[in-house]
């Protein structure tokens, strides 16, 4: 059965937004764990999300950790149908199985697990009828869904301020003492509007190719950013270092670091857990001149396209970035499914936001119309300037 990729597909496209979808979702606690259930959901489907923890495991091997967990939740629930395989979901490690209910109805079951912004571990667990359009038409909310989790699992253990950051693709809502340079974020007039910071001893951003999984499943070649720093090291965790600085990336993401040099004006790199340095496939960015005023839109949009039930079925994701000579920007991110064949259905989500952008060198800072302040990368991917990186993500023009 693919079917189960289809959800695990919309779990890995967890975007970081600024958008609640609790509205969308009845809570019931069971002991510590917290259950989200669709509101509108029909009599008689199930797709229950389980959000355990934060929990401590400061020494634990995280892929590790993740498959452990997910066999002592199966024993509660039946017997797996299929091996269990571990698959890296971004940062975090997902793993997908099946099992017959008390009833010998066979249910689907999905786990994720990874890292909070705090440095604790988080775990979900999925539980779906085996129904293609009961998966499409609630895959499309776990996007938002999965980032209220996370944001909750950290505030049951941290005190929350007035002031939200959301730096890249992470949440930080960790302890701080609200002071009143920070409590003043709401009042920072256009006129004031200043630059955000690169991390420490940043020398440059590079595309670079490689060869990883797709949306797909299937094997091909795939486009990164990276960054370069004087002290010869280089990571692809462009999201965390530009919102926690690098030390804070190398403690928590060790393995997205490695080692960089120059031969014969070559790039090469040595991977974290590789013995020997390599060529890389890799072309050079442009920064931004400071104070960068952009007129365009820039976008992307992925898409992975399934087979049975007697029909077929697409799911998958847009984003969209706007900007305006005058300062302004806004940012949209539409999920979308589709089913055709014997069992047909369809269902979309959108969401919008924006406020003032500033641009400058490899930096990107937006504020948000509610206050919120996001800081993370910018670059030019080509010469004409028609293609952009956003938090290390390539967008095309439009």
């Amino acid at each position: 059965m693919k079917t189960i990729k289809l959800f695990i597909f919309c779990i890995s496209l967890a975007y970081v937004g600024v958008i609640s979808a609790q509205s969308k979702w009845d809570t019931n606690m069971q002991g510590d764990i917290k259950v989200y259930t669709p509101s509108d959901l029909k009599s008689g489907k199930t797709f229950d999300v389980y959000a355990y923890g934060p929990t401590e495991t400061p020494n634990e091997d995280l892929k590790n950790w993740v498959l452990e967990t997910a066999k002592e939740k199966q024993k509660a629930i039946g017997e797996p149908l299929k091996k269990w395989i571990v698959k890296p979901e971004k940062e975090d490690y997902g793993i997908t199985n099946s099992y017959k209910d008390n009833k010998g109805i066979t249910m689907q079951v999905a786990y994720q697990g990874g890292k909070l912004t705090d440095g604790r571990n988080f775990f979900i667990k999925l539980i779906i009828s085996n129904d293609l359009i009961t998966v499409l038409k609630y895959g499309t909310r776990l996007e938002a869904l999965l980032v209220d989790i996370k944001a909750d699992m950290v505030t049951r253990q941290a005190t929350a301020t007035d002031k939200k950051i959301i730096a890249s693709n992470n949440v930080n809502t960790a302890p701080t003492q609200t002071t009143t340079k920070e409590a003043a974020i709401h009042e920072i007039s256009e006129t004031s509007l200043s630059s955000g910071k690169a991390p420490d001893g940043l020398v440059e951003l590079r595309g670079l190719l490689g060869t990883g999984m797709q949306s797909t499943g299937m094997v091909g070649t795939t486009s990164n950013v990276i960054a370069l720093f004087k002290d010869g090291t280089f990571t692809s965790d462009i999201g965390y270092t530009f919102s926690a600085g690098v030390a804070a990336s190398k403690r928590k993401n060790p393995k997205r670091w490695g080692q960089w040099r120059m031969r014969n004006n070559e790039l090469e790199l040595k991977e974290h857990d590789e013995a020997q340095f390599e060529e890389a496939r890799d072309w050079l960015t442009e920064p931004a001149s400071k104070d960068l005023k952009l007129n365009g839109c820039y976008g992307k949009i992925t898409s992975s396209s399934y087979s049975g039930y007697g029909g077929g079925s697409t799911v998958g994701n847009a984003s969209s970035w706007c900007f305006q000579p005058n300062g302004r920007f806004s940012h949209s991110k539409t999920g979308f499914a589709n089913a055709t064949g014997d069992v047909m259905g369809s269902t979309s989500s959108n969401k919008k936001s924006g406020g003032r952008y500033y641009l400058s060198d490899y930096t990107a800072r937006f504020i948000y119309d509610d206050g919120t302040e996001v800081t993370t990368s910018f670059c030019f991917l080509n010469k004409k300037k028609t293609h952009i990186a956003i938090n290390g993500k390539r967008l095309m023009g439009k």
